[in-house]
């Protein structure tokens, strides 16, 4: 079967910094050599968005939609269902638009995400679930950094986002930079 492959991360710092795209790609090449499918084109990269945005805010998983709308790919594969949505609504979204277009979608750690069954209901449930847990853990993850940034405010300390122009942070300080 011919696939396309979708990997994202959320942030430019994991994009510049980090190996989550790598990894995410040797997982789906890997599982897609084992199963004996094949990679269309190359794989579709979102490098910085949100797992909470919606297909249509995500360049490259719109692209990689289309293809399986107009027929040049059967389905997506995802290394892990959270690389394709973070939010429950969008998950379920996404999926519906791959299986309204008779489309697969594959995870390179539980294979085909099936479609929902009458017959099954806990099929559907447990893909829910995993989706409710996938939303919970990026809002523990904001939770998580906002606390850290409201208790380095509180100790006075720099703690949002890029200094302005004319400063940068040093060990939590901001200091003024003369020659910007």
């Amino acid at each position: 079967m011919k696939l396309i492959g979708y990997v994202r991360v959320s942030t430019d710092r994991q994009v510049e910094d980090g190996f989550g795209l790598a990894v995410q790609e040797r997982m789906i090449r890997g599982w897609c050599r084992q199963q004996g499918h094949t990679l269309g084109r190359a794989v579709y990269r979102n490098e910085g968005y949100s797992g909470t945005l919606p297909a249509p805010d995500r360049p490259a998983l719109a692209d990689a939609l289309s293809e399986v709308e107009d027929g040049q790919a059967a389905g997506i594969i995802v290394g892990r269902l959270d690389r394709l949505a973070r939010r429950l609504v969008t998950q379920e979204a996404v999926l519906a638009q791959v299986w309204k277009n008779n489309g697969h979608v594959f995870t390179s750690g539980q294979g085909e995400i099936l479609q929902n069954d009458p017959e099954d209901p806990m099929r559907t449930a447990m893909r829910q679930m995993m989706g409710v847990f996938s939303e919970l853990e990026h809002s523990m993850i904001v939770a998580r950094l906002r606390a850290g940034r409201k208790e380095k405010a509180v100790q006075g300390r720099y703690a949002y986002g890029a200094p302005p122009y004319g400063g940068q942070a040093v060990a939590g300080e901001l200091v003024e930079q003369p020659i910007e």
